[in-house]
């Protein structure tokens, strides 16, 4: 077995396939869920101003003289969005939360007294012609100051982030208009077998139902934020197997099919795509799942998984899920190695996983037992055919010693 690559081999040799494709100018509000092709520059600073911290009264500190408490006069009024007013010496004036500071405020001893610290209630209240001022914290201005956060020219963010909330946030408030993202990809998916009957046809005789199909149509979908575009394809047709993987090929930058991988008489996906030249087939140290297929394909990635269900879903998340988020401008988190996982206990009767050199690849379900994480293997074997019992999976256990706790990755 010491010939058959490793887990961790496999996803290099598919990693090394993906193309992402670069979209330039795109405007924040079509950005979301994009990897970021380029570091993105700040064009404004944050905050803008200087402003209040905190809703109060600013005063210059010099006035706070002695034991307090101290009343000053109150000779404005600047609620956030108005303009700012200098604070003129022997007086207080009330300002929001984000009201501006004026520039000669901001560069003098000018600090804010929160409400809390004086006789105004909170809350709405009218301007008040005089302030008490009942304690100050010396050192604490309450004052943000101008490109406190960011300054024009900062990076905010760095390629190979996705365009999340936080980063739509942080690219509005700097005044960044468009970034370069990385495209999401279209998927092709292609079941094979003339068994197959796609849902909800009428299943008869040897026929079985096509549950591949919507299965990694739905991975494929759900892949990461990747947001992938998904093509659906069905080959039951020895004939008509090169031509619909060349369309598939054709109209999507991956293509992952299921079924035909093997050396069976009727592996078709094989026989067709081997002419190519581009392909590799053989056997990963892995179960369930050990043939698989990967390679260019008419000038686009494929990656063909076995054709029993739990090993084409295990197979998926191994290496279809890292292929469409490298398609899609990921570089971090893609190997094992680097993604953060749970360390479980195995529950009782937990699938066997004693052979040696091989990898076992299994759905779990999670549940906690006081502080313990325990997880519980999909079903008693990992027979790749129990496709009834994939409901409710939580993430997949990478399992090569016999005992002790397994890595989960949900």
């Amino acid at each position: 077995m010491s010939d058959r690559p490793s887990i961790a081999a496999h996803l290099e040799r598919v990693l090394a396939l993906a193309t992402p494709r670069i979209t330039q100018d795109v405007p924040l509000d079509q950005a979301a869920g994009h990897v970021l092709a380029a570091p993105v520059k700040s064009r404004l600073a944050v905050p803008p101003f200087a402003n209040s911290a905190v809703d109060g009264f600013a005063v210059h500190a010099a006035h706070l003289r002695g034991e307090g408490p101290w009343t000053l006069p109150v000779a404005g009024d600047v609620p956030a969005g108005s303009p700012a007013i200098d604070c003129p010496a022997e007086h207080a004036i009330r300002v929001m939360t984000g009201a501006p500071i004026s520039p000669a405020d901001a560069g003098s001893d000018v600090v804010v007294i929160p409400v809390e610290q004086t006789d105004i209630p909170r809350g709405p209240h009218p301007l008040p012609d005089q302030v008490t001022i009942t304690q100050a914290e010396p050192g604490r201005s309450h004052i943000r100051a101008a490109g406190e956060n960011a300054k024009p020219g900062d990076t905010i963010a760095q390629a190979g982030l996705r365009v999340d909330a936080g980063t739509l946030a942080a690219c509005v408030s700097t005044g960044v208009r468009t970034v370069d993202v990385y495209a999401h990809p279209t998927v092709a998916v292609v079941s094979t077998g003339s068994e197959l009957v796609a849902w909800p046809g009428e299943v008869r005789g040897a026929q079985i139902p096509d549950s591949n199909l919507p299965m990694l149509a739905e991975l494929a979908a759900s892949a990461s934020e990747h947001r992938a575009r998904v093509l659906r394809y069905h080959v039951d047709d020895d004939a008509a197997a090169e031509a619909t993987l060349r369309r598939a090929a054709a109209e999507a930058e991956v293509v992952i099919t299921s079924g035909g991988v093997s050396a069976g008489a009727f592996d078709i996906v094989r026989e067709v795509t081997s002419a190519d030249g581009g392909m590799w087939f053989g056997k990963v140290a892995q179960r369930p799942g050990t043939p698989q297929g990967a390679g260019m394909f008419a000038g686009t990635p494929l990656v063909c998984l076995p054709g029993n269900p739990v090993a084409a879903y295990v197979s998926f998340l191994l290496y279809g899920a890292p292929l469409i988020a490298a398609q899609a401008g990921v570089t971090r988190g893609l190997r094992f190695a680097e993604r953060p996982h749970i360390l479980a206990d195995r529950a009782a009767g937990f699938v066997s996983t004693a052979k040696p050199e091989m990898t076992h690849a299994v759905p779990v379900r999670l549940r906690q037992d006081g502080a313990r994480t325990v997880a519980e293997s999909f079903a008693p074997a990992t027979a790749s055919s129990f496709v009834a019992s994939l409901s409710g999976i939580d993430g997949l256990a990478l399992v090569d010693a016999p005992e002790g706790p397994v890595k989960v990755y949900v």
